[in-house]
């Protein structure tokens, strides 16, 4: 029943009690006796009173949009209520970490952690990881949230748009993200994804070339993503495509060991191990006065003297000899610490 019908309903069943308790005899007022004459008369306060119920329910509305505005705008949620859904993390180096958690140990927290409720007293972060493993650290119980609504998707969606406007996000963890898209939303392409997120499509196809790299070598980029970029992966795909798969993981792994850039490590994919040329050996010459007293080459390890004189090779040879004997009988450094 409508809030008109129950008005009407009342007002009838007023009109009736007054009826059954007027006398007979009393003359007519000239107001209608009869129901329905009753309800037209009624029409004017029916339509004062449905204006005063919407004003009202007008008004709990707006408060309960507010009170929402407010809990979104900033709430102190426990950090044992907050968490972690798997792929909206993005990397962060060590010693990154250490400089943030020393400034939130110190400063005040500026940028509010994001998260969506899931259910009463459990929150999934969207954005802000690290700085809730930071409080959690440096031993605080609560952090400053504000809180989003919407859909699963949306809000991994919103994790990454978050990381990806921060310059320090690496192509690797960009390369996931954009894969994550592709891979929930059917028929979506690079091009669709560039304009998406205002990228350039070249951009795009670069990122897209960890693709085509060996799963030995995204094993290690997964480990340490900031080692490399997305055009030197894009060079180092086509390498592989060409065959050179190993050669690619090989100088992935010197590159992760700090052992050479990503310039070099293109270039040593690239070469071609039959003409590469061997190591050339280190030569000097020791002069006495303007002879030459002996010459010394080095090759990796091996190290080859010449003299001009059998016998002084022989004096050499014996005194070289005693040198290395006592040096074999020396405590390393390594022992030393080893036996302490």
């Amino acid at each position: 029943m409508s809030l008109r019908d129950k008005l009407a309903a009342k007002n009838a069943a007023i009109a009736a009690a007054a009826d059954s308790g007027r006398p007979a005899s009393r003359p007519s007022d000239g107001a209608s006796k009869t129901a329905p004459g009753r309800l037209l008369e009624a029409m004017p306060l029916l339509a004062e009173k449905e204006k005063e119920v919407a004003g009202l329910e007008a008004q709990i509305t707006k408060l309960r949009d507010e009170l929402k505005v407010a809990a979104s705008a900033g709430a102190d949620l426990p950090l044992n209520q907050l968490l972690e859904i798997e792929g909206r993390r993005r990397k962060m180096t060590p010693e990154k970490y250490a400089e943030l958690r020393e400034n939130l140990r110190h400063k005040k927290l500026i940028h509010p952690v994001v998260v969506r409720r899931i259910e009463e007293g459990r929150y999934e972060i969207v954005s802000g990881h690290h700085r809730v493993d930071a409080y959690r650290d440096i031993g605080r119980e609560t952090i400053r949230c504000v809180i989003i609504e919407g859909t699963d998707d949306e809000a991994t969606d919103g994790a990454f748009n978050a990381n990806l406007m921060q310059s320090a996000l690496t192509d690797y963890e960009k390369y996931l993200g954009f894969k994550m898209s592709i891979e929930r939303t059917p028929g979506l392409t690079q091009a669709a994804l560039a304009e998406q997120y205002g990228l350039t499509g070249a951009m795009i196809s670069y990122i897209f070339s960890f693709d085509q790299l060996p799963l030995d070598a995204l094993s290690v980029i997964e480990e340490k993503p900031e080692i490399i970029g997305s055009t030197a992966v894009a060079a180092l795909a086509g390498i592989a495509k060409a065959g050179k798969a190993g050669r690619v993981v090989e100088a992935i792994k010197r590159l992760a060991a700090g052992e050479i850039d990503q310039g070099q490590a293109v270039k040593l994919a690239g070469q071609d191990p039959a003409k590469t040329k061997p190591e050339a050996a280190a030569s000097d010459k020791i002069k006495q006065g303007k002879a030459t007293y002996c010459e010394m080459r080095r090759a990796k390890n091996v190290v080859r003297l010449q003299f001009k004189s059998e016998a002084e090779a022989e004096r050499v040879h014996a005194a070289i000899r005693q040198m290395l004997e006592e040096q074999s009988r020396a405590p390393t450094v390594e022992t030393e610490a080893f036996e302490k």
